[in-house]
């Protein structure tokens, strides 16, 4: 009686172990679909490869019992490997070992699709393997002319394959009872049609790529573009190197509707400021390099981190600076404040006839001294000697001192003699009116030639500064058409300029000699 007693005590108890071991023996199974890699080159993009590996996941879970089978998240295999680049480095390594990287995922079943190249074509190959003995389960392999195409291959080929897994419905051969049965007549056809618009895709900034429900559509890969689109929301994902991932909703419900998507800024802006001293080597541009990498000067988009900045000039010091920068900043350099001129030793003498003269020295049109003359001078200065201004042709070196003698031109006094009387006594030349016109015709024409040349300097001008507001993202072929219009602008100044000072001289010789 006691022993009964104490039975329907413990009745309880036994009927929950009795429950926990039927639990235990229909815990769920879990299966690893990891990472697509492409084996081929060059290789496809990590949107497309990210969007087969969930078409993967997606199929496993459509077609696995539920009560039998968990697929895993990207998360949770991320946390058994450490980082999400461990993970991209095992999955690139995974062939041939796939059933090991299940074991060390503690996943009961692993999967992975593979992808290839034949000929022109894009191929496939999919693999489930049991993680405890290593046994391939099931396998296919497919191909398309596009990546696209992929997506219709694992749609008719992944069921299959899933479905010989044990306890999946499907498993074995059905029976099917036999003769004619369910025989119904036609009925009227229906068109089971969902309304379509036309839609204008547009992000700010131009350029990214875009996703529509998950998936990528052929005729719209990159912003701006038109396509096709079912009426009813839609979920739109944007994504442009610099700016951050953009997913929203849209509702489609006209034909040319809009839908533009502002992007956010992933970056920071450092802009420089060019500057010159008194002009000094102006038509060369400066060159700066941000990581030593060479880049324009203007707006500069740099990713949040530090960078190490350097500008040359041929002319002056160099300028280098450490800047950190962060999503959103604007760091503005002003080389204003910064410039400053390489500078050479001059130790200058000056001579005519073979004896040493005393002349007045003039750097960039003021006067520095006089010969012997010794001091430091800038590098891209013209110097000049003498009240006639004689330029003084000398190369000098940063840093570093060059000695130089420069000739004299010689003097030309008038000499008077028997055959050349004084000029007083010279009889007057004779005055007329076609010297007159003509000379005034050279002076009108030098003018407007002269004029010509000065429009041309200030398009030369404002040329530069399109050319320096450049920034380091655009083509090299804008670059290369700027320089080009500039170039263009220069000579015609220097052309105009040099032939109306041949008119206006010409001009003044017929009015002084006539």
């Amino acid at each position: 009686m006691q022993n009964i007693i104490l039975l329907n005590r413990f009745k309880p108890l036994f009927a929950l172990l009795l429950l926990a071991f039927v639990a235990y023996g229909q815990q769920q199974k879990r299966i690893a679909i990891i990472n697509t890699v492409d084996d081929g080159e060059p290789p496809i993009g990590f949107l497309e490869l990210g969007h087969l590996t969930d078409r993967l996941r997606e199929i496993a879970n459509k077609t696995l019992p539920q009560k039998s089978y968990a697929v895993m998240t990207q998360q949770s295999m991320i946390a058994y490997l450490g980082s999400q680049d461990a993970m991209v480095k095992k999955c690139k390594e995974a062939e041939g070992c796939l059933a090991k990287l299940g074991r060390e995922i503690q996943a009961d079943y692993v999967g992975q699709g593979r992808i290839g190249r034949f000929g022109n074509d894009y191929t496939i190959k999919v693999e489930l393997y049991d993680s405890r003995n290593g046994n391939l389960i099931s396998s296919f392999t497919g191909s398309s002319p596009n990546v696209y195409g992929l997506l219709s291959v694992l749609d008719n080929e992944t069921p299959a394959m899933f479905k010989k897994m044990s306890g999946v419905p499907g498993n074995s051969s059905p029976v099917f009872a036999g003769g004619i049965s369910g025989l119904e007549s036609a009925v009227d056809y229906e068109l089971d049609y969902v309304k379509r618009y036309l839609v204008n895709l547009i992000t700010e900034p131009e350029g990214a790529a875009l996703s529509f429900d998950g998936e990528p559509i052929a005729g719209c890969i990159q912003t701006p573009c038109k396509t096709e689109l079912a009426e009813g929301e839609v979920r739109i994902v944007a994504a442009l190197e610099q700016y951050e991932r953009t997913d929203t909703t849209a509702f489609v419900q006209r034909n040319n509707q809009n839908i533009v998507i502002k992007l956010k800024p992933n970056f920071g802006v450092l802009e420089i400021k060019t500057a010159y001293q008194v002009g000094v080597g102006k038509y060369e541009r400066w060159n700066l390099t941000i990581n030593d990498k060479a880049a324009y000067a203007g707006e500069n988009k740099l990713s949040p981190g530090r960078y190490a900045v350097k500008l040359t000039h041929r002319c002056y010091e160099d300028i280098s600076f450490n800047l950190g920068i962060n999503k959103g900043d604007r760091e503005v350099f002003d080389m204003e404040e910064h410039i400053k001129l390489k500078k050479g030793g001059l130790i200058l003498s000056a001579e005519r006839d073979g004896e040493p003269v005393s002349e007045p020295v003039f750097v960039n049109g003021l006067q520095l001294g006089e010969t012997p003359f010794g001091g430091s001078v800038p590098l891209c200065s013209e110097i000049e000697i003498g009240n006639n201004r004689e330029k003084i042709e000398v190369e000098l070196t940063h840093n570093e001192k060059v000695a130089f003698v420069h000739k004299m031109q010689k003097y030309k006094p008038a000499h008077y003699n028997s055959h050349n009387p004084p000029l007083a006594h010279k009889p007057e030349k004779s005055w007329s009116w076609g010297s007159f016109f003509t000379a005034l015709a050279c002076d009108i024409a030098g003018a407007a030639f002269i004029y010509y040349g000065y429009t041309k300097e200030k398009e030369a001008t404002k040329n530069y500064e399109e050319y320096s507001s450049l920034n380091r993202g655009d083509a090299q072929a804008e670059f290369d058409n700027a320089w080009g219009k500039l170039e263009k602008t220069r000579e015609a100044r220097d052309l105009f300029y040099l032939v109306g000072g041949g008119a206006l001289i010409a001009g003044i010789g017929i009015h002084i000699w006539f």
